[in-house]
């Protein structure tokens, strides 16, 4: 049965003309800004600002599903684990096609020094948003969603920039938040002196929270419909 939830996921997400539209502008956009405009900052800020958090609300609202309908997946499949297990895998899985092109572009034009900030990015929005649906279907978990892809990483990226104008960049505990908040960007901004935080070290947090966030989100999922509120 769980190979079924993800399949039945996987066709909502692929199976609509208007997901490969938007795929194949988001790329397009990225080899445009890559091939066009030497440095890298044209590449970073597109990828954190634009394309990454486009392409996972892109894929993550097949999983903002009503009561009804949660309810309906939970007749089906018969398992209250299944359905998180199966919407999370599927979320991981849909992130593939987006993720390889990417990575084989900023290889390509020598911008590899990024791809592990943009696995980090990719990973962590994609478990904090698959988590974030705990909270129930509807216009809050877009405004949610749209505030954890959008909003913090541009707050993010003004607090860096209003500090290092100020002649003080970031460090310490409010260092690695804000890099997480960013991770793309916060690479660039450790490369560029404005950000003083080991990268390494924010890139492994950003990880084990987001396998944190992947392994409680079936429990947490559980716990919410067995004892809501």
């Amino acid at each position: 049965m769980l190979r079924y939830a993800v399949k039945m996921y996987l066709r909502e997400v692929f199976m609509g003309p208007m997901y490969w539209v938007v795929l194949g502008v988001l790329l397009g956009t990225e080899y445009f800004a890559v091939s066009q405009y030497k440095g890298g900052l044209t590449l970073v800020e597109l990828l954190q600002f634009i394309t990454i958090p486009v392409y996972i609300f892109l894929v993550s609202t097949v999983f903002f599903t009503e009561d009804k309908v949660l309810i309906f997946e939970l007749v089906m499949f018969r398992d209250w684990f299944k359905v998180p297990l199966g919407k999370l895998l599927s979320l991981l899985l849909s992130l593939v096609p987006f993720t390889v092109v990417t990575l084989l572009i900023a290889e390509h034009y020598h911008a590899g020094t990024f791809i592990v900030p943009i696995l980090t990015a990719i990973l962590f929005y994609s478990t904090a948003i698959i988590f974030s649906t705990v909270v129930g279907g509807g216009s809050r978990l877009y405004v949610l969603s749209m505030g954890l892809l959008f909003m913090l990483p541009l707050s993010s990226l003004v607090l860096i920039q209003n500090q290092a104008s100020l002649g003080n960049p970031l460090q310490g505990f409010m260092g690695y938040t804000t890099y997480l908040l960013a991770p793309v960007y916060g690479s660039y901004a450790v490369s560029s002196g404005i950000l003083l935080v080991d990268s390494n070290m924010a890139n492994w947090i950003a990880f084990v929270l987001s396998v944190l966030l992947g392994v409680a989100y079936p429990f947490v999922f559980k716990r919410r419909e067995v004892h809501p509120g």
